[in-house]
């Protein structure tokens, strides 16, 4: 199965003194995804496509900036407000009028603006990408996709996981990370949306924990020997769509060996994981494995073979390459 490329959104919060304890919401396609504060940083995962993107603050708000994003594509934009309390030029007539225009105008009180762009290594111009109609198709999901999907036990490592997963949304952005109690609401398929979400996902984050292997169910049965397994799922899941899979250690936990995996899950032993310390390495760790998740760059589909060409004098089949027929002698 083809893997969906997945855009990433960078968006820098300038520090000014207005309002500078106080959080934005960026909104993406009409939703609020994320807050973000003064001098932050916050990457967003993206399906190709349209998408509107804008920030707000009570009922100021930045004019939608419409991006139209290829696969595989990072954006860099910078938002802040128009009018500021703090610099040069505050109090002067021009800046006491533009702070006034604010108050009259919410809508324009912010601004959004894109600052690079980069596509498969290689920058492409800012008018390229924004503000270009792009026609509606069932694969273009409005709403983001997630890019890093968390797999776990409850009853092994939720606590450590749920740490794990605010620093990496710091980092991502929230809502470019999937967890199960946070991504999957109430009255929602679970096979289904697990499917959805590893369908889109840069990779499996596998969080192993001293249970991981050894939980059993209420019978007593080992959970991992158990088709219906919801991590065993997730983790055929991804290994059937070619998704990759990132084994994270924590509090002391050891790298499965293949004897200790169902068969289906063998090739997991083999994978080189990251390892999460206890405090004070904590942090530390997790910046590594952020690392190593940036490094985990999205499979390329990969070339069909171009077919063989009849010859359009004789019929003869002309291989790749061929510069002349070799039953006619008719140049290609």
């Amino acid at each position: 199965m083809t893997h969906q490329a997945i855009s990433t959104i960078v968006i820098t919060r300038l520090r000014s003194a207005l309002n500078a304890l106080r959080a934005y919401s960026v909104v993406i396609d009409g939703r609020k995804v994320d807050k973000l504060d003064a001098g932050v940083t916050k990457r967003f995962g993206l399906s190709p496509g349209k998408h509107e993107i804008s920030v707000s603050m009570d009922f100021y708000k930045s004019p939608p900036l419409v991006l139209n994003l290829s696969g595989d594509e990072t954006v860099t934009l910078e938002c802040g407000e128009k009018a500021s309390l703090g610099g040069h030029g505050t109090f002067s007539l021009r800046g006491l009028g533009s702070l006034l225009g604010s108050a009259l105008s919410p809508s324009e009180y912010f601004f959004m603006r894109i600052v690079g762009t980069e596509t498969a290594g290689e920058r492409r111009p800012v008018d390229t990408i924004a503000n270009q109609a792009v026609p509606s198709s069932p694969a273009r999901d409005a709403a983001s996709a997630p890019m890093i999907f968390l797999s776990y036990r409850r009853d092994d490592t939720e606590h450590i996981t749920g740490r794990i997963r605010d620093r990496l949304g710091t980092h991502f952005g929230d809502q470019a990370i999937f967890r199960d109690v946070d991504s999957i609401p109430a009255g929602i398929d679970f096979t289904r949306k697990v499917k959805e979400s590893i369908r889109v996902a840069r990779v499996l984050v596998a969080i192993i924990g001293p249970q991981w292997v050894a939980a059993v169910d209420r019978q007593g049965r080992r959970r991992l020997d158990q088709p219906d397994d919801p991590v065993r799922f997730e983790l055929e899941t991804a290994i059937d769509m070619g998704v990759p899979i990132l084994p994270v250690l924590v509090e002391q936990a050891v790298m499965p060996g293949r004897d200790d995996l169902p068969a289906s899950l063998a090739a997991l032993s083999s994978i080189n994981a990251v390892t999460i310390p206890p405090e004070p390495y904590f942090a530390e760790g997790v910046k590594r494995l952020g690392l190593a998740i940036e490094n985990h760059d999205p499979p390329q589909a990969p070339a069909v073979p171009s077919q063989p060409a009849p010859c359009s004098a004789c019929g003869n089949r002309i291989n790749p390459g061929q510069a002349f027929c070799t039953r006619c002698g008719q140049r290609v």
